[in-house]
Formats: C-alpha cells, sequence, structure tokens
C-alpha cells in the first residue's frame, strides 16, 4: 500500500530530466520533454487562467464605474441640498429686512429704540443676527443698534455698500471690518419720503452657517466649505485650507446648476469635488459652495471587497497552477517512460541488426580468407621445397618475392578480421580522421562478389578533394552498408548503384547513393524511418534497417533524407558533419 502510494507521488514530479540514457537519445520521439511539459503547463495555465482573469478585470471595471458614478451622484445631491440650505438662509434675511425696510421706513428705523425692537424681532424670528442699522446714502451709519459701538463711522468705501447701491441689496463676503470680528454683511437699499435711498444693514453670524454646512457633511474623510471666486476661503476647511487662507485645489469655472468631477489634490490623492455658485434672487454673492470627498476613502468598502477576492483569486489560481503542473508532469513523464521503453528496443534492434550484418560479413569474409589461405600454404610449400633442394636460393629474389606475397595477403587477412570485429562490437561515439572513399571501398568489398554474379554496375564519384572527415568509423559504416544491403534488395540483375560525394558549405559533406531499383511509393515515403515499417514480403524483412539508419545518423550529428519515384529508384542523402568533436561542444 505503502509503496503504491510512493510510485504515484513520484510520478508526479518530473524525472525526464535524467540524463542516465544518453545513448538512447536519437531514438526518442521527441528530442526535449522539458520543452513538452513547459508547453503543456503554459496552455493549459493560459486556457484555465486568462478567462478567470480577464473576466475579474472586466467585473472590477464595471464595478469601480459603478461606485465612481455613484459617488458623484451622491456628492451633487449634497452639493445641491447645501447650494439650497445655504441660498434659503441668506435670502431668508434678505427677504426680512427688505420688508423691515419698507414696512417701518426710514423715520421708524432712525428711531434708536425702536431699532432695537426690529433687531430683538429678527433674532426671535431667524437668529444668527449681531446687530443692524441704518446708513445714509452719503455712507454714514445713522442709527445702530447691537452689541459694539459704530454709531458715525463711514461705509461709503466698503466694497458691500458699493454694490447695495448698483443692485438694491447685497451679501458681503466673510471679513473682520470696524469690530475686529469675522462676519458676513447683509443688505438691503431703500428709499426715504423725499426720493433719497439709504440701506439697512444686518451682520450675520459666520457660526451660525458653519452649522448650517457642518450638517450636510458626510463623514470624516469629507469637507464642505465656502470660498469666494478667488480662491480665499470664506468658512474653514478640514483639509483643503493652505497659506493665506487659500484652498488648496483649484476654483472651479463658473456653472449656473451644481457639478462634479474627479480631481488630484496636492498631495497626489484622488478626491470628488462638487460645487455650486451661491446665487439669491435678491441679490447675488461671490460664495462658491464645495464638497470634497477623499475617493479611497469612499471606495474602501469596496477596496477591502476587491482585496478579499484578490487573495481568493490568488489562491485559486495557485491551486489551478498546482494541479496542471502536476497532472502535466504525470502525463509527461507517462509518455516519457513510454519513448523510453520504444527507445531501448530500437536501441536492441540496432544491436541485432548488428549482429545479423555480422553473419553476411562473415560469410564474406570466410570466401576471402580462404583464397589468401591457399596462397600462403601453397607458397610456404615451394619455399619448403626451395629450402630442401638448393640452400643457394636461401638468396634468391624469386624467394623474396614470395615472401613478400606471404606478408601482403596475411596483412589482408588482419585486415578484413579487423573490419568484422568493428562490425561485431558496440562502441560509442569516437571520433577519428577517416577517409570517406577508404570506407566506402570497405563496405563495397563485401558485395563485390554479388555484384558481380547479378551483373550489377558499382559506380564510385568521391572527389580527392573531399578532405578527411572526423567522426565515428564503425557507425559510419554501418550507416553504409544498411543503405547498400537495402539498395542490393531493391535493384534486379544487371540494374545500377551510384555512390558519390559532394560538400555541402565549408563544414558538412554529402553522400549521396542512388540506386536503379523498384523505389518507393509516394504514400509510403514518409513511413520508411519508422520502426517495423518494411515494403517487402513477410518473412523477408524487419522493418528496422532504416529506422536504425536514422538513429545512427542522428548520433553522428548529421541528417538523412529520401527522394524516390516508383519504378525509377531511390535516392538517399546523408548529410555528415567534417568535424563531429565541434559540432558535439557546440
Amino acid at each position: 500500500m505503502m509503496d503504491q502510494l510512493k510510485s504515484n507521488l513520484k510520478s508526479l514530479f518530473p524525472h525526464f530530466r535524467r540524463q542516465d540514457d544518453e545513448h538512447l537519445n536519437p531514438y526518442f520521439t521527441f528530442k526535449d520533454y522539458g520543452q513538452v511539459w513547459g508547453m503543456g503547463i503554459f496552455i493549459l495555465m493560459t486556457t484555465a487562467l486568462l478567462p478567470l482573469i480577464v473576466m475579474t478585470l472586466i467585473y472590477y471595471q464595471l464595478v469601480e464605474r459603478s461606485i465612481e458614478s455613484e459617488s458623484l451622484l451622491r456628492t451633487e445631491r449634497v452639493a445641491s441640498n447645501a447650494r439650497r440650505a445655504v441660498t434659503f438662509f441668506l435670502e431668508e434675511r434678505l427677504a426680512a429686512l427688505t420688508f423691515t425696510a419698507k414696512e417701518t421706513g426710514y423715520d421708524g428705523l432712525t428711531d434708536p429704540e425702536h431699532l432695537d425692537q426690529v433687531l430683538r424681532n429678527l433674532k426671535l424670528g431667524f437668529g444668527g443676527l449681531t446687530d443692524v442699522s441704518v446708513i445714509a446714502d452719503n455712507g454714514t451709519q445713522v442709527t445702530y443698534a447691537g452689541p459694539f459701538n459704530l454709531e458715525g463711522k463711514d461705509y461709503s468705501s466698503q466694497p458691500w455698500f458699493v454694490a447695495c447701491q448698483e443692485h438694491s441689496a447685497c451679501v458681503s463676503e466673510i471679513f473682520s471690518g470696524y469690530r475686529d470680528v469675522p462676519h458676513i454683511v447683509v443688505a438691503v437699499k431703500s428709499f426715504r419720503a423725499d426720493g433719497r435711498f439709504f440701506v439697512l444693514r444686518a451682520t450675520l453670524e459666520t457660526e451660525r452657517l458653519i452649522q448650517t454646512l457642518s450638517s450636510y457633511k458626510t463623514g470624516e474623510h469629507a469637507d464642505i466649505f465656502l470660498t469666494n471666486r478667488e480662491g480665499l476661503m470664506q468658512t474653514p476647511s478640514h483639509f483643503y485650507e493652505g497659506a493665506s487662507h487659500r484652498v488648496t485645489i483649484p476654483v472651479p469655472a463658473y456653472s449656473d446648476r451644481t457639478e462634479t468631477r474627479i480631481a488630484i489634490d496636492e498631495k497626489g490623492q484622488s478626491i470628488v469635488i462638487g460645487y455650486a455658485f451661491i446665487d439669491t434672487t435678491i441679490a447675488p454673492t461671490s460664495f462658491i459652495l464645495m464638497v470634497v470627498k477623499q475617493r479611497t476613502e469612499m471606495m474602501k468598502v469596496w477596496l477591502n471587497l476587491r482585496s478579499d477576492i484578490n487573495w481568493f483569486l490568488l489562491v485559486s489560481a495557485l491551486f489551478i497552477s498546482l494541479v496542471i503542473i502536476l497532472t502535466s508532469s504525470f502525463m509527461v513523464n507517462k509518455m516519457f517512460d513510454a519513448d523510453r521503453e520504444k527507445a531501448k528496443t530500437m536501441a536492441a534492434a540496432e544491436q541485432n541488426c548488428q549482429l545479423a550484418s555480422v553473419g553476411q560479413l562473415a560469410a564474406g569474409v570466410a570466401h576471402e580468407i580462404n583464397n589468401p589461405l591457399a596462397l600462403i600454404n601453397e607458397t610456404a610449400g615451394y619455399v619448403k621445397d626451395l629450402f630442401t633442394i638448393k640452400a643457394q636460393y636461401r638468396h634468391d629474389p624469386e624467394l623474396i618475392e614470395h615472401l613478400d606475397s606471404i606478408i601482403e595477403t596475411v596483412e589482408r587477412c588482419g585486415t578484413i578480421t579487423r573490419q568484422l570485429l568493428g562490425f561485431a562490437r558496440r562502441f560509442d561515439v569516437q571520433t577519428q580522421s577517416i577517409d570517406l572513399k577508404n570506407v566506402v571501398s570497405d563496405v563495397l568489398s563485401f558485395h563485390k562478389k554479388e555484384a558481380e554474379y547479378r551483373d550489377i554496375a558499382i559506380h564510385v564519384d568521391i572527389p580527392d578533394s573531399i578532405p578527411l572527415i572526423e567522426t565515428d568509423r564503425g557507425k559510419l559504416q554501418q550507416i553504409i552498408l544498411n543503405l547498400v544491403n537495402n539498395a542490393f534488395q531493391a535493384i534486379n540483375n544487371g540494374c545500377f548503384l551510384d555512390i558519390r560525394a559532394e560538400m555541402d558549405g565549408p563544414e558538412r559533406i554529402n553522400l549521396i547513393i542512388t540506386d536503379s531499383g523498384c523505389g518507393i511509393s509516394e504514400a509510403h515515403l514518409h513511413k520508411i524511418f519508422e520502426p517495423f515499417f518494411t515494403t517487402k514480403k513477410e518473412g523477408h524483412g524487419t522493418g528496422l534497417g532504416l529506422s536504425i539508419t536514422y538513429g545512427l545518423v542522428q548520433k553522428l550529428h548529421g541528417k538523412i533524407t529520401v527522394k524516390s519515384k516508383e519504378g525509377e529508384g531511390t535516392t538517399f542523402v546523408v548529410s555528415l558533419p567534417i568535424q563531429l568533436e565541434k559540432v558535439i561542444k557546440s
């Protein structure tokens, strides 16, 4: 049970990166299983995670736009309500002063006791008033009711007095004036019986106006205040009052309706601004009502929720990625194991094919060795006869010639024996300088008798300009032998076999083997290098020869291509590097 569990867990981790079977690499279907593994993980993750991420981002955009629209709408609503409250606050007191001026008249208002009674009535009825006074058309204060000693003061140069003359009523900005206390002046112009005008003036408490504005504040992150059109603060601001009591955000352009917009404050924070220009039906003002909310604080609930969603998305993505990686590892491991088993079978088949080739070589070697041995035997007997008959032939030139013939024949037998051993043994790639013409000649020597018997013309064209190549002699011999064997099996008596070589650039050489045999059909041409594929009759081929040849060419870092036309013949082109060691190191 535990062993099975360990085996299953082991299969989830990549083990195709091991290099313990490098001699099997030419037989693998895929050269780089790490690339297959990585590509599979990439495709699966992209397919699984990309739609999830895209939909999440789209959802975020929709929610943020919805929240942003709602924030602008709410801010506009607060600004509109505060605008109506401030406007009503001012219009109510202006209307009360207008009514008092018309109903009481100049004579009644200039009576100090009556003016005190008027002040008390206004405070009881509306509140927020500090004092009231009557000012003549020359700007001199005629009568005053209130806590300050301001009788006889000249207001002719005051901006609010000048504005009152022009518009019949006015609302001043907040200023200190003669009393050195911040206040707002509301004044209306009326006329005496003699046609001259006078001004009924009242002072409003700024605290009452500030309290009215504060009632519309919607949270700690919000700010509401009044400023004039030059940016000078009229009421306090918690966050946006700078040096010289000026607002730190840009003063908006005039609009006759309540507006909202998103801006960036001096700290780089995103804010939502709602603003409205205050104008009463009785008198214009220079006030701008501004409602400012910190956008981050407004979206705090959504940002916290988005953070939770992001964590959930991250955990989900990690879980999906883990499942994909483990699944991909398991599947690629299975593919690798199956491919490795196939490669082992191919390598074993190559060894078996080599042993089968040795059998064919042995027959040729036996035939070739018999004649030299016979010659050695006859020559040795002849020398024996000479030595036994006449001692003077011991230094005879003819005797020396026969001895040289014996030595040459023995060397020939040794060469044939070494070739046999070279084909029979299994070696890793061992490079040495090789003359291609000699290798081809050695291989063809095994088919010389068969070619003569079947009247097959063999033409070899390997120019002397072809340089020596550094490669594995045994594997190159096996490649040429397999291709020549394949050609001999494909051609009929009286046909031809053409072997030639040519340079393919400065660092490669092409060996071209052409026969005039039966050829290969178009349908079978792309399958000839597959294991166990053969077009021969049953029992006349294993389908491994060309597959093994392909693997040997790959071991020598070469390429093999084939062109064939049924009924006309076949051409194999083997492209090999001139310096194998240089290619391996690079």
